[in-house]
């Protein structure tokens, strides 16, 4: 381009040369040369504009306001910082590109693809692979036992679980698993193999029913009956009447017991003593020993053959994923939302910095480096304006000595 641009300055120095001697011959030549003239100036005062924003014309640095990228590289700087982090980083401007590019509807899109759940079943297959070669390192196994196993037997667990009972009981959430446990053991007895056990227990426990059971009468089967009755009534009347005697007892039950595990030191030695002897039992750690190893033999064997169960099983799992994503478009609406949400503080936390981590990067560069990275984005172009200068220079010069032309005859 610089080529092309310094090729229409000497074109027009050739013709302004060539007009002028041969104007005494051909009168009209006046024109050209005053239009080649015009246009030798706009070529020159074009190419002082060009060159003086990257270093000085002609190495002359007296001449004021020349080089001007290096000289203010500071300025340039923070405001290319300020520059992104206004129009780029701005909450408002991310939030609606992220509305626009929809996340959750790309990500399932890419999801169905089996090429990705390929893509991701390896990457899983992969990792569990080198987690397994990385956990038979006896560095790795003690790490892991120094940093979980004994933080774990420090933990206080019988203050931990009086917090979470206190979770699952606030509120009487603890009464839909009370109502679970009474359904199930009312469909337990209403079968008929339970009437029948209960019978035959009885029976077997009770001489009088078992003489009567030798003699023909079935007096078990009726208190069988009779029993199995009596108690799903009384768990009929537990589960409609929610201010139930025995409804009672259980959450009071419930709250001594948590009360307990808070405040009484007999219970909580008995729970830390209890812990103690599961983690220090060397019954408990051969079982877990001989259970880590099955697995471990299972899991490397796994990943290694062609048809492994682990990758089969990922592939199908991630394509069932994506499909009911992709199906769901109240999902993905939360997902876009949740992300919409998120990202406005997230990017506003961190604007400031990439607008800093920016501006020290140019201010790393060296004025030459910078200057070479200005020229080589925008220099082509810059050159374009140096043949415009020629070309509307010439115009304009042509225009102005015709029109004095005519003013003066």
């Amino acid at each position: 381009m610089k080529r092309r641009a310094t090729a229409f300055l000497l074109v027009a120095v050739a013709v302004y040369v060539a007009s002028v001697w041969l104007e005494p011959q051909y009168r009209w030549l006046a024109y050209v040369a005053a239009a080649a003239e015009a246009g030798i100036i706009g070529a020159l005062a074009d190419w002082f504009a060009v060159v003086a924003l990257f270093q000085h014309p002609l190495n002359i640095r007296a001449i004021p306001h020349t080089n001007i990228i290096a000289r203010n590289k500071d300025r340039l700087a923070r405001q290319i910082g300020e520059f992104i982090q206004r129009e780029f980083l701005s909450p408002h401007v991310v939030a609606a590109k992220v509305r626009d590019f929809n996340p959750a509807r790309r990500l399932a899109q890419w999801l169905v693809r089996p090429a990705s759940a390929e893509a991701i079943a390896g990457y899983l297959r992969r990792g569990i692979a080198y987690s397994l070669v990385a956990f038979d390192d006896a560095r790795v196994r003690h790490f892991l036992y120094e940093a979980i196993g004994k933080n774990v037997q420090d933990i206080d667990l019988a203050r931990v679980a009086a917090a979470i009972l206190d979770m699952l009981t606030h509120g009487n959430r603890h009464h839909v698993l009370f109502d679970a446990a009474l359904a199930a053991t009312d469909a337990v007895l209403a079968r008929e193999d339970t009437r029948r056990f209960i019978a035959d227990e009885l029976a077997r426990q009770f001489w009088l029913l078992k003489i009567s059971q030798r003699m023909g009468w079935k007096l078990s089967e009726a208190t069988a009956a009779r029993l199995v009755d009596t108690c799903t009534n009384l768990l009929e009347e537990v589960r409609e009447d929610k201010e139930h005697d025995l409804r009672r007892r259980f959450d009071d039950a419930v709250t001594r017991f948590v009360e307990r595990l808070k405040s009484d030191p007999e219970l909580r030695m008995k729970v830390e003593e209890l812990k103690h002897e599961v983690f220090d039992s060397e019954a408990v750690r051969r079982y877990l020993e001989a259970l880590w190893t099955a697995l471990h033999a299972w899991l490397q064997a796994d990943v290694h053959e062609n048809d492994s169960v682990i990758h089969a099983q990922a592939v199908v799992l991630v394509g069932f994923l994506g499909q009911k994503l992709y199906a769901d478009e109240a999902v993905q609406a939360f997902i876009n939302e949740q992300i919409v949400e998120a990202a406005p503080p997230f990017v506003e936390r961190y604007r400031a910095h990439i607008g800093r981590f920016i501006e020290e990067q140019i201010h790393s560069w060296t004025s030459e480096k910078l200057v070479l990275e200005f020229e080589r984005a925008i220099g082509p172009d810059l050159q374009y304006i140096r043949i415009n200068g020629t070309v509307v220079g010439a115009t304009v010069g042509l225009g102005i000595y015709s029109l004095t032309q005519m003013l003066i005859s």
